[in-house]
């Protein structure tokens, strides 16, 4: 699978995301360890989602939304697989605060991707000039 194919944002965004439900789930479980849980869901689901919506950005020009979903659905599914208490009210109140730090990161990431992409070939048609066009 080459890094620029379509596929590879939604697998990594799922990955991602996983990845953060598993350790945002097994910082947690109880009432003590509940705002460790939540630092350790902001952090790890603002990263991934500006990494997420970054790639996004480079690649579908600033769509943030799907990639997003992808990545809660990752999370959700990561909860599931290192939590055993899981309850309906419980599960809603977490996916509404894992939302925020998701889609605010992956709408900032692919803000970010189209300006970087348009650096990128601007260096580097700067760079295939002579040096004495420079």
């Amino acid at each position: 699978m080459r890094f620029g194919s379509r596929s590879w944002l939604p697998a990594s965004a799922i990955a991602l995301g996983s990845t953060s439900g598993w350790f945002s789930a097994g910082a947690g479980g109880s009432l003590q360890r509940a705002p460790t849980a939540l630092l350790v869901m902001v952090a790890g689901l603002g990263s991934t989602g500006l990494l997420v919506g970054l790639l996004s950005g480079r690649q579908d020009g600033g769509r943030w939304f799907m990639p997003a979903l992808a990545l809660l659905a990752g999370f959700y599914a990561g909860t599931w697989l290192n939590s055993p208490h899981h309850s309906f009210a419980g599960d809603t109140v977490v996916m509404a605060l894992a939302t925020v730090p998701a889609c605010v990161s992956a709408a900032l990431g692919s803000a970010v991707g189209p300006h970087l992409t348009s650096r990128q070939r601007e260096r580097k048609t700067h760079n295939d000039l002579p040096e004495e066009a420079r």
